[in-house]
């Protein structure tokens, strides 16, 4: 593969003006960031102050860097205005991008500001290289890749489709979901994952409950819980498979953390940059001992002398035994070794990374969601010396000040590095100042009875060229010389440049005041700033708001359509169970076993009803043998949870279009995976050839009412509510039966424990949560309550909504008459919701225990705000 022209680029993340000043110093090239008001506040990250946008924009681009605004969240229709309030005020401030997960508000950007860039925040759940079409297809030039494909899934993507940018992140905390597709803080918190609300329910412990017995897990109760990743030896493949942008993770992270990355990570890239000129064929940079252990003492989940934290997460695919070990969910630092004996004195370990007096430690029992022992050491004893510098090995006593609680400390204790104390002092930012300088190039030419013209260019194109109010005339004394010229002119240290390259062609001979020279120096300075700001004007952009021109006019409700109720199973035994039932018509099977998929799919075509089956909600390259699988099973519907699905069946022709010589593509439906969390979403979708669309989960029961009654009739006729169902709180490429049941790191070597064992995960409430794995080996936890819309459905149908679904996880297939028929019943007016919940609240799961039943994401509630959120653990 051919290198692109230029290096890629490094992109830095800000969370407030003191990381973006870190950012600057420790040359990045780029910078994402929120903005401190309006909807998007409500992410964690402080932000950058909306009322400095443009002086922040200013100061990015006088040092050739470039920011980018993150709006990656969903958008609520009662948000809309105000989204498109932030798209034009990024536009007059000059940003550079704004990074989207909403296709709604990708529709409203682009009629907003046309000349504004936009790229595909990971947000959007694009691993394959038809969802990068899709997103193509909506006018982004960039896409951020999902964090769970390999090098060779991005070489592919970037080989079948190199007419956008690709970005990937290359350092820092890996979500045990993908992103967009996680639901834990919505299910247990009342907040939403995709509205930058985490609960980060990932890094809780959980048991495992095999078969309806818990395991003895030891000290391995993180089971969610993955190790960060770096990427850092690896950007050399990166760069060769297409990798245009690299993306550090962290906008929660303090500005030490940004500064020290991104300087960490300046250094690799540049060195990966220039191997590659003369080694193209280069896998591998070497990563210096110090630089990973800075790096794990930043942040990093270490876990055990063998693995400290960072990882290559999925860079190589799934490697299940090395992503999640378990023991710890948080920030350690650097491991320092094991107790060996604890004595009146102190503690004795070997040492096997660096330590000093002053430095904090933390000793780890394997308990880590207990307070910890820990404290700063006052005095540290080798072969009976006292040590007073940095030392990395040998045996050590460890001496504490008063107040320790020496006698909870263990021999075989994890002892843990967790502050450095060379580093209190903050960030080290004038080391690289200079870096933070945008290097330019000057040319000076003159001649006889001419003014003398300066010029200030930088290697992205940008150029100013101004000329003094003087002329060069004959000298009678003392004539120019180079060195008077350079003089005049100064070396920039007053500016945000650096000189690169200087080139004087002036006439010998000649005379001018070297004031008129400062004099033109200064004005040059001043045009080059100006021209390097480059603002979207508002000649770009509409005068009127654009979101009445895309909405749809309101449109009085009709008379109300019979409801329709679907049903998903995900047993033989529930479908079973739903054939001997009249009038349960379609069926939708979403099955683990592809081969008893097959058979419940004959068995339903052949009682008459119409059969829909689930496609997978991840699609990666070399997958698509299992698109033509699913479609050979002759569905009247097929349930499509990615754009990228949709966008190549939509690209062949859609429904009734041929799919290959023996298969058709039957009728396209649109599950809550797709996002669709406003009216623009919605109908966007719609437009693109669904029969049927569930909204997102992110929706309340009275935000989707409202959705429905915006929309008009031919799109409302469309929308499907599930009204019953386990929310799917995570949907991984971690497996954890891979992991736990197995020594496999895949399904080549893992047995498959999937299909032999049961596997609930118990969490700290004691609830448990069905985990199962799809036909493509990804893991989905369900919440172990079920989530019921029965009290809000007369609400839910007045406002036009006729299609309802019910999805089965793990009832028995002797429960499915009274779940169904439930439901029918309260549709038709013959049975009441009370009555209905308290059935529904009875049924058990697989294990025999009441599942329970809630109003889950329907119940109306505020969002919490950003100062009412806990931070997680970051320095």
């Amino acid at each position: 593969m051919t290198l692109p022209e230029h290096r890629p680029e490094l992109l830095a993340p800000v969370g407030g003006l003191a990381q973006l000043e870190a950012a600057i110093h420790a040359a990045a090239d780029a910078v994402y960031f929120g903005l401190d008001r309006g909807f998007n506040a409500r992410v964690r990250a402080e932000g950058i102050p909306w009322n400095r946008l443009d002086t922040v924009m200013q100061q990015l681009h006088e040092r050739g860097m470039r920011g980018f605004l993150t709006l990656n969240t969903l958008v609520f229709d009662e948000e809309l205005t105000e989204a498109e309030r932030h798209i034009r005020h990024a536009a007059r401030c000059g940003v550079d991008a704004l990074i989207l997960q909403d296709i709604g508000i990708v529709r409203v950007a682009r009629h907003t500001a046309p000349g504004l860039p936009l790229h595909a925040s990971t947000q959007m759940s694009i691993t394959d290289t038809a969802g990068v079409e899709f997103v193509r297809s909506l006018g982004i030039e960039r896409v951020v890749l999902g964090r769970e494909l390999s090098i060779d899934d991005i070489a592919a993507i970037h080989a079948q489709e190199a007419g956008i940018e690709i970005e990937t992140f290359v350092h820092g905390a890996l979500c045990v979901s993908y992103s967009g597709q996680c639901f834990s803080s919505e299910a247990w918190g009342g907040r939403s994952a995709n509205r930058g609300q985490r609960a980060q329910a990932c890094r809780l412990p959980y048991g495992l409950v095999v078969d309806g017995g818990q395991r003895e897990q030891g000290d391995l109760n993180y089971l969610l819980s993955p190790q960060d990743l770096m990427g850092m030896p690896w950007l050399p493949r990166l760069i060769r498979a297409g990798v245009r942008s690299f993306k550090i993770e962290g906008r929660l992270k303090g500005p030490g953390y940004v500064a020290a990355t991104v300087r960490a990570y300046r250094q690799a890239l540049d060195h990966a940059w220039q191997a590659l000129q003369t080694k193209p064929a280069l896998a591998e940079i070497p990563v210096e001992t110090g630089t990973r252990r800075e790096l794990a003492q930043l942040f990093s989940r270490g876990q055990d002398a063998a693995h400290d934290g960072l990882s290559a997460g999925f860079l190589f695919g799934p490697r299940h035994q090395e992503l999640v070990i378990g023991r710890n969910p948080r920030h350690r630092g650097l491991h320092l070794g094991q107790v060996e004996q604890v004595t009146r004195e102190g503690v004795l370990l070997t040492l096997h990374n660096p330590l000093k007096p002053g430095d904090g430690v933390v000793f780890d029992n394997g308990d880590p969601q207990n307070k910890e022992v820990g404290g700063n050491v006052y005095r540290i004893d080798r072969d009976g010396e006292r040590v007073t510098r940095e030392i990395d090995t040998g045996m050590v006593l460890l001496r504490f000040g008063r107040g320790f609680d020496i006698a909870r400390v263990q021999a075989g204790d994890h002892v843990w590095r967790t502050r450095d104390a060379a580093t209190d002092s903050g960030p080290r930012l004038g080391a690289a100042i200079d870096a933070g300088r945008l290097i330019v190039d000057v040319e000076i030419r003159g001649r006889a009875n001419e003014p003398l013209r300066l010029s200030l260019s930088d290697r992205r194109g940008h150029r100013t060229t101004v000329q003094t109010a003087d002329r060069l005339q004959p000298a009678h004394k003392r004539a120019l010389d180079q060195d008077a010229v350079r003089k005049a002119f100064g070396q920039l240290g007053d500016t945000p440049f650096r000189i690169g390259r200087m080139e004087l062609a002036v006439e010998p001979g000649l005379f001018l005041p070297l004031g008129a020279i400062k004099q033109a120096r200064r004005q040059l300075v001043a045009g080059f700033r100006q021209a390097l700001h480059v603002h979207h004007r508002d000649a770009d952009m509409p005068g009127k708001p654009v979101l009445d021109a895309l909405s749809p006019k309101p449109e009085p409700l009709g008379r109300a359509s019979p409801a329709g109720l679907t049903l998903l199973c995900r047993t033989a035994e529930q479908v079973e169970a739903a054939l001997a039932l009249p009038g349960v018509d379609p069926i939708i099977l979403d099955f683990l076993e592809v081969h008893g998929l097959k058979l419940s799919c004959e068995k339903v075509r052949q009682s008459g009803r119409r059969l829909i089956v689930a496609a997978p909600r991840i699609l990666k390259p070399g997958e698509e043998r299992l698109l033509r699988y699913l479609l050979r099973l002759q569905p009247h519907a097929l349930l499509i949870r990615s754009t990228g699905l949709l966008w190549r069946l939509q690209r062949m022709g859609g429904t009734g279009s041929r799919f290959d010589e023996d298969t058709r593509i039957p009728e396209l439906w649109g599950d809550f995976s797709l996002n669709a969390a406003n009216r623009l979403a919605a109908m966007s979708l719609l437009d693109a050839g669904l029969a049927r669309l569930a909204l997102t989960h992110d929706l309340n029961a009275d935000q989707i009412a409202a959705l429905a009654r915006a929309l008009p009739a031919t799109y409302r006729d469309r929308i499907e509510l599930i009204a019953h169902h386990h929310l799917p709180i995570f949907h991984t490429e971690h497996c954890v039966f891979a992991r736990f049941l197995s020594t496999g790191n895949n399904y080549r070597d893992c047995g498959r424990p999937c299909e032999s064992h049961q596997v609930h995960l118990r969490d700290p409430k004691h609830k448990d949560h069905l985990l199962q794995a799809d036909i493509g080996c990804r893991n989905t936890l369900f919440n172990a309550e079920a989530q019921s819309a029965a009290p809000l459905l007369e609400r839910l149908r007045d406002a036009g909504i006729r299609h309802y679904r019910i999805e089965l996880v793990d009832e028995p297939g002797n429960r499915v008459a009274d779940i169904y028929s439930g439901y029918r019943s309260l549709l038709a007016g013959t049975t009441d919701s009370v009555t209905l919940w308290k059935r529904l609240a009875a049924i058990p799961d697989a294990n025999g225990d009441p599942q329970g039943v809630g109003l889950g994401s329907f119940a109306a509630r505020e969002e919490p705000k950003k100062r009412d959120m806990k931070k997680p653990t970051a320095r």
